[in-house]
């Protein structure tokens, strides 16, 4: 009886979970349309609850010893979080020892040079702001670093120092916020080697989920349309992609002393290698719905396995997500019982989705065969070689003085992004200073952290900034006007910077949205003030002055537009997609390794160019038909990858077409001919259609798709956009 009732509890709690995975899907596609970002299958509750229990620390220390300066500490031990570079612990200690070290020593120098005049603190800001910026020529970490140590610095601006004793003992707390947080995060709160590539194998079959989930929302509805599909395929099947490839690479930074211990390590490659085999799966299963969506045998049963395919890949993820201890005592308890345990397990829920996939092959009416873990592995990381520390830094050093050297031209991106930076930077704290604005450091903050080397990385940041300031700054008067005590303020930090470390890879609206009453019942902490609905709304008032003057420097500034000229990314599109079809009929009804990497750099031409071509139509802001024509050639390509996924699947082995496998290739030169040197080449009439006697029905979609493809890109002539002095489709 008991073990009944815990089988009910589970599934119980099991439907729960599925239900909070809708209500977050359901979320993301009715999102507001300033939330650009959103992934909430990436919250992190462990980073949320270091950096809560760091910085409540803090508050709480400074409570009981009376010192309202340890709001600093706080601030500095959330920041150093904040730093915190994932990889090894000694990546991860580089970076949060750089920050705290860089932070502190150049927010010093910025809180002296303000104490001795608005033109040295002037000086200090354009030029910790520029080297802030221009570190991201050093990569992610290191851009993260540096904008955090220029964010110090623009914040301490507003402390001016005057007395070296009163000054070095501020800087003293502040850092010793800052090492708190790094021991923390090294000792008691360490991550485990394994759990960042968990987590992202975690994510992998979450966006899976949704691609089930999607695709049997679309069966569901009878009106569903071509441009539908075109947004499922560009929206699920791109996220996706790059979920996967995002897993490739943590996977690739596991420690060697890690990598050493090859069960653990070759468990989470298999279950890469289950992921990609499965995505390749749903991409044929989708691209099959899609296109006989009318003539499908039982189209609400295929609907209903989908779903109840995206629950099994939910589980499996959770699964594998969990570390090797709850594994062994859940294996244990499978053991003793047969029950919710024992279905539970890796091996009973790939059981389960075959099981499902052979329902979804007679509800389609069409062999699709789904095969897990076959063959050999088709990742490994390239081979390392562990390093000494004084080794490690003296490379390091070597490698950024190189990479610094050639940087250093104004021609050079990330060089003209240092400047625009320094200089909105310096712009927005001469206004503030002249205007004497209070809390004018979060005009200059805006500014640090909303400029992006590009046009089309402004615009978003800036809409999430402005829009998360607002409702952070409506939720920050309000708990200001309902708690008033060190206590209850110290009390409140917690689940704010819970929530703002958690999400900050979800949605960077949520994570300004939580940020700005953390900063702001910090602040308060270090010197109450009693105006709380007043000074909320002065902080969201230089919040927007923020955003503008970033904006206004985007565009006046250096502008930097879309370096890539989609053309080429167009190109290069269509060729790996004809060349993944090519393949796939050649290797119809069977497995080839080549033929999988293929269709991985289909996805990911696919993914490039789709990328390219948004970042230039925010650059635009306005839409054309050459940007009309252009969707549906991605929408085109990803339709190709989909039939030839589909062929590759098929449980029917067909004899390929020789004449139709060579006229594909034609078609593509003919193509990649004309994207890239248009004014050379001419159409060649006997590539406009191939004729479909004797084709399989999969063979014709694919000669339908590629003629079509044709058309769109040759005969469009006449139409011609300029975006940033290149055309965008000819």
């Amino acid at each position: 009886m008991f073990g009944h009732f815990q089988r009910r509890a589970k599934h119980a709690a099991n439907r729960r979970l599925n239900t909070l995975h809708a209500v977050a899907d359901y979320a993301s596609r009715r999102r507001p349309v300033w939330m650009v970002s959103f992934a909430v299958d990436e919250a992190n509750l462990s980073e949320g609850l270091r950096a809560a229990c760091a910085s409540t620390a803090m508050l709480v220390l400074g409570n009981l010893l009376h010192d309202p300066l340890f709001a600093w500490a706080a601030i500095g031990a959330f920041w150093t979080c904040l730093a915190d570079a994932a990889g090894t612990n000694r990546m991860r200690f580089a970076s949060m020892m750089s920050f705290a070290l860089l932070s502190t020593l150049c927010g010093g120098l910025t809180a002296f040079a303000s104490g001795a005049g608005t033109l040295a603190a002037t000086a200090a800001i354009l030029l910790f702001a520029t080297a802030g910026a221009l570190a991201r020529v050093w990569g992610a970490a290191a851009s993260q670093v540096g904008i955090l140590a220029a964010t110090a610095c623009v914040v301490m601006v507003d402390r001016p120092m005057h007395n070296l004793q009163h000054g070095l003992l501020f800087l003293s707390i502040y850092l010793f916020g800052c090492l708190f947080a790094v021991v923390l995060s090294l000792t008691v709160w360490r991550i485990h080697p394994f759990g960042p590539s968990r987590m992202a194998l975690r994510a992998v079959y979450s966006r899976l989920a949704d691609i089930a989930l999607d695709s049997a929302r679309l069966l569901r509805r009878d009106t569903a349309d071509f441009g539908q599909w075109a947004r499922h395929a560009a929206t699920y099947r791109g996220q996706a992609r790059a979920a996967l490839e995002r897993a490739r690479k943590v996977l690739a930074k596991v420690p060697n002393l890690r990598v050493d211990k090859r069960e653990t390590y070759e468990h989470l490659l298999l279950a890469l290698a289950d992921t990609e085999r499965v995505f390749a799966y749903l991409i044929a299963v989708t691209d099959a719905c899609e296109r006989g969506h009318h003539n499908l045998r039982e189209p609400q049963r295929a609907a209903r396995t989908l779903s109840a395919v995206a629950e099994v890949l939910l589980r499996i993820g959770r699964a594998v997500s969990e570390d090797a201890s709850t594994q062994a005592a859940r294996s244990s308890r499978a053991d003793d019982q047969a029950g919710s345990d024992a279905r539970s397990t890796p091996a009973a829920l790939q059981r389960r989705l075959h099981k499902l996939a052979r329902a979804l092959e007679v509800a389609l009416g069409e062999p699709l065969a789904l095969k897990l873990r076959s063959g050999s592995l088709e990742f490994e990381p390239p081979p390392r070689r562990e390093t000494g520390w004084f080794e490690a830094a003296v490379g390091n050093l070597s490698r950024a003085w190189m990479t610094l050297k050639a940087n250093a031209s104004f021609e050079s991106i990330g060089l003209r992004h240092g400047a625009r930076v320094g200089v909105a930077a310096t712009a927005g704290f001469v206004i503030v200073r002249i205007l004497h604005v209070p809390f004018g450091y979060w005009a200059t903050m805006a500014i640090l952290l909303i400029l992006q080397p590009s046009i089309a990385g402004t615009w978003p940041r800036s809409i999430e900034r402005a829009a998360g300031s607002i409702a952070g700054g409506l939720l920050a008067a309000a708990i200001g006007l309902a708690i008033h005590a060190p206590i209850g303020i110290s009390l409140v930090v917690f689940p704010l910077v819970c929530a703002t470390m958690a999400l900050r890879t979800v949605s960077y609206s949520l994570f300004v949205l939580f940020l700005t009453p953390t900063f702001v019942l910090v602040a308060d902490f270090a010197a109450p003030a009693g105006h709380e609905w007043m000074y909320a709304v002065t902080r969201l008032g230089n919040n927007v002055l923020g955003c503008l003057i970033a904006l206004v420097a985007t565009f006046l500034l250096w502008p930097s537009r879309e370096p890539v000229d989609f053309r080429v990314r167009l190109a290069d599109a269509v060729g790996a997609n004809l060349n993944y079809l090519v393949s796939a009929l050649e290797h119809a009804g069977g497995e080839d390794t080549e033929v999988e990497k293929m269709r991985r750099a289909a996805g990911l031409a696919s993914n490039n160019a789709e990328e390219a071509f948004n970042r230039l139509r925010l650059e635009k802001l306005e839409s054309s038909l050459a940007d009309r024509a252009a969707i549906t050639a991605l929408a085109l390509l990803r339709r190709v990858a989909g039939t030839a996924t589909r062929m590759r699947l098929a449980a029917n082995k067909t004899q390929a077409d020789g004449a139709l496998i060579a006229w594909i290739s034609a078609v593509s030169k003919e193509l990649d001919a004309y994207l890239l040197d248009r004014a050379q080449v001419e159409p060649r009439s006997e590539f406009e259609a191939f004729p479909r006697r004797h084709l399989s029905l999969v063979e014709a979609d694919a000669v339908n798709q590629v003629s079509h493809l044709r058309r769109l890109l040759v005969e469009n002539t006449g139409v011609m956009e300029e975006v940033a002095g290149k055309p965008v489709l000819s």
